[in-house]
């Protein structure tokens, strides 16, 4: 008891025992004892309400520093959310930044910095009191080298022991600052000052054997080897019929299991196994065993503390799940089809006169920015439907994997008649122009276009006047009775499928009937061979509205470099390669070369649904127009392919020259070498098996082989879209034909980002014989500087540090 206490307690025992037995002596000393505790207790009142008035305005500022901080902790998670978003959609930021964070408080807008860097200010309610706002101010710094005003990242990979470690990255690094205050207080009285170092990591998706936004279920029925990582943003599934090997990292956001999803199928013991951390001896180790603590199947989750104690960071379970685009990036209004060097818009009008696609071209500077724009003619689409003839470099390479046609049996100009190197050149040249002056599509015929020559190339002949009548009289009518692939290889040239083609549009392209979806499809038709060589050797005339309207002087139009830039040709590349041509695409931007593909929705909207009725076909991709060497990942090579509906690839794919390559639709389909008609035209009837013949014979697929990354929608087992199995990850790309074991070879990357938009079907519709998988990842994806074109990422934050100051 302190002294204070002690006295008033005296004053009031007194005064109770004076009260008791009061005197008249008493009486003056008892007014004096009343006055005294008076005054005591009076002293006690304004000491405690003192003391009480302290107490409230401390809890006050630690109030008010607290809400600070929670101001300006909204500030900092929101402009990193920011940037976040501009990662994913393929933006970067920009702008100016502030010197100090009273410049974003001084109401001088000339101060504030700009863009995605400038100051920014947000009111919030305070939590003591809704009326009692607060205002955070806050401002990002980037910490990143930068040329011309664009950050440059920093290349590397992730560090060992961290979530997706030893994986390529880009990494930026920010600084975000924020400051908050009482939204009317003056701007030297802040309730909290805090920063925040954060690295925002950009990895490529494509550096995943299988990458997937939903559940992802890896269920082989012959072995399969996996050498690539694996993550699921949900459940992963894995099971075998013989045995599953896995040599890389597993990533899922919630739980593993060594069963089967869709009916609970469980798997003995060994049959999954997963490479081990390199500090143990035995190389893999079996799911089952090590998940769970015994070797009885279970449907049951693995156990996330027993899978850490054995494969530590190898496998992490219960991750945030991850940012990553969504399926939108491949329509119309997303960024691959806003900087696609070609855009391609199908138009499968009903109509057989009129062209079925519209095409523009554009070429960027190493920035980005675009120098040129280029939309094809009526003319120059038109001659896109016809076939090609190629040039006598081309017809004679040596190497006949390379080599795009060989050059028939030449007709016999006549008896005694020799024609001239000119003379044969001009021939070749007024027949191709012929070919591209009709207004409708010729059918290749086996490299021997349909097509009647009639008195085409009468007016050619009367111009050899080293020859007499009689002999241009002969020459005239030998001509007239002979095919275009004798007359071109006179020049010693050949022909090659048109371009384009559209499947479903003329007798000879009959539509393809998918019987997964269960319909008719109508596909546009994309050659790579041919159309990398129309842009160098194509010829076109004027067309307009189905009328040609201008030859050029009989000479027509070059085609040269209409469809992207070319390169000059390269002596140290493959003999008989497009690079070694000079055919190839001399693609400098920063996003390399990339073409789009899709169909206007407005006018077709059944393209809009989730039926949709179009898609289109890729086929003679052996090799790729893109170049095929890069040292750096800012400048990336090869070629990309997108599309918002399904995409069918059929035959060899990215197997001569290897280049980084991807392909992303809506839906992917794989067709095998033999999926082609006379006509280089896929088609295929109700009976399950490519039509090769008009005659409607089948053939068994013959072995194909893929070496490109895919992105495509997947359906989800067991959910409302897609009820039932999804058919695993070994039936990511849809089948078509009778297989029947034979080999599908294939290296690339698996990524499901979300299930098909436009062309849904469930797995268990189709008819189709399996092939023989021999699948991996590629490994050359490894190596930041092989990544595809504008490859996806994901990004996620990684915070470095954080500082908080109050009352400042």
């Amino acid at each position: 008891m302190n002294k204070k206490s002690i006295e008033l307690t005296w004053l009031y025992r007194s005064l109770i025992k004076l009260y008791q037995k009061p005197t008249s002596a008493d009486q003056g000393y008892m007014l004096f004892l009343v006055i005294a505790l008076s005054i005591a207790l009076s002293g006690l009142l304004i000491a405690y309400s003192l003391l009480t008035k302290i107490h409230q305005v401390t809890m006050r500022s630690s109030a008010n520093s607290n809400s600070g901080f929670y101001g300006v902790e909204a500030a900092l998670n929101t402009r990193a959310e920011q940037l976040r978003s501009l990662y994913i959609d393929y933006r970067r930021p920009s702008g100016t930044w502030p010197t100090a964070l009273s410049a974003c408080m001084d109401n001088n807008a000339a101060n504030n910095g700009t863009a995605d860097y400038g100051c920014q200010s947000q009111r919030l309610a305070a939590p003591r009191d809704t009326s009692d706002t607060l205002t955070a101010f806050s401002y990002v710094v980037s910490n990143n080298p930068q040329v011309g005003g664009v950050d440059q990242p920093s290349i590397g990979t992730v560090p060992p022991g961290d979530t997706f470690q030893n994986l390529n990255m880009l990494e930026y690094r920010y600084s975000i600052n924020a400051v908050a205050k009482k939204t009317n207080a003056p701007t030297d009285q802040v309730n909290a000052i805090a920063g925040m170092a954060i690295k925002a990591r950009l990895i490529p998706m494509f550096q995943f054997a299988a990458f997937y936004l939903n559940d992802l279920e890896i269920l082989p029925g012959a072995d399969m080897n996996l050498s690539g990582p694996i993550h699921t943003n949900g459940n992963l599934y894995l099971g075998a019929n013989t045995t599953l090997s896995i040599n890389s990292q597993v990533t899922a956001s919630r739980n593993l299991f060594n069963s089967r999803k869709n009916d609970n199928s469980t798997y003995p013991n060994g049959r999954v196994r997963i490479r081990t951390p390199i500090e143990l001896t035995t190389p893999f180790s079996p799911l089952l065993q090590w998940g769970t603590g015994s070797t009885s199947p279970t449907t049951a989750a693995m156990n996330p503390n027993l899978i850490a104690a054995r494969w530590g960071s190898q496998i992490k379970l219960g991750i945030d799940a991850l940012s990553i685009p969504d399926a939108s990036i491949l329509d119309l209004g997303g960024d691959y089809a806003q900087k696609a060097d070609l855009q391609i818009r199908y138009t499968p009008d009903s109509s057989a006169t009129t062209v079925p696609f519209e095409l523009t071209a554009t070429s960027r500077t190493t920035s980005g920015t675009v120098s040129a724009t280029r939309i094809l003619t009526e003319g120059e689409r038109r001659s896109l439907l016809q076939p090609v003839l190629v040039s006598q470099a081309l017809a004679t390479i040596t190497d006949a994997n390379y080599r795009p046609c060989s050059p028939a049996t030449p007709v016999n100009p006549g008896s005694g008649i020799t024609l001239t190197t000119e003379q044969t050149a001009a021939l070749a040249n007024a027949l191709y122009l012929a070919m591209v002056s009709q207004t409708t599509p010729i059918p290749f015929n086996g490299g021997n276009p349909s097509f009647t020559v009639g008195t085409t190339l009468d007016a050619v002949v009367d111009t050899f006047t080293d020859l007499t009548t009689s002999q241009r009289d002969t020459l005239k009518a030998n001509l007239t009775a002979s095919n275009p692939a004798a007359i071109a290889a006179l020049d010693n040239r050949c022909f090659v499928s048109a371009p384009f083609q559209d499947i479903g549009r003329t007798t000879n392209v009959p539509s393809f009937y998918n019987d997964r979806e269960g319909r008719e499809m109508r596909l546009l038709q994309i050659n790579v061979e041919s159309l990398t060589i129309w842009n160098h050797l194509g010829r076109s005339v004027e067309f307009t509205n189905g009328t040609v309207t201008n030859t050029n002087n009989g000479q027509g139009y070059s085609a040269n470099q209409r469809i992207f830039t070319t390169a000059t040709a390269d002596s140290n590349a493959p003999v008989g390669s497009f690079q070694n041509l000079g055919l190839a695409a001399a693609d400098n931007s920063k996003e390399g070369l990339v073409f789009h593909a899709t169909i206007n929705t407005t006018t077709y909207p059944s393209a809009a649904g989730n039926q949709s009725p179009y898609g289109f076909a890729i086929i003679r991709g052996r090799q790729l127009p893109g170049l095929g060497e890069t040292t750096t990942i800012l400048d990336p090579t090869g070629l990309t392919f997108v599309s918002d509906q399904a995409v069918y690839l059929q035959g060899d794919y990215n197997t001569l020259n290897w280049q980084p390559a991807s392909i992303l639709a809506d839906s992917l389909n794989v067709l095998s070498n033999a999926c082609l008609n006379i006509h280089n035209a896929i088609n295929k009837d109700s009976n399950a098996n490519c039509n090769v013949s008009n005659s409607n014979g089948k053939v068994t697929p013959t072995p194909t082989t893929i070496n490109t990354a895919f992105l495509a929608g997947t359906d989800i087992t067991n959910s409302t879209a897609s009820p039932g199995y999804n058919g695993g990850l070994e039936n990511y790309p849809r089948f078509s034909e009778n297989w029947g074991g034979v080999l599908l070879a294939y290296r690339g990357s698996f990524v499901s980002t979300s299930t098909p938009l436009h062309v849904r079907g469930t797995w268990s519709n189709q008819r189709y014989g399996a092939p023989n998988r021999n699948w991996d990842y590629d490994t050359r994806f490894n190596l930041a500087q092989n990544l595809p074109p504008f490859s996806p990422r994901f990004v996620y934050l990684k915070q470095e540090s954080f500082n908080r100051n109050f009352n400042q």
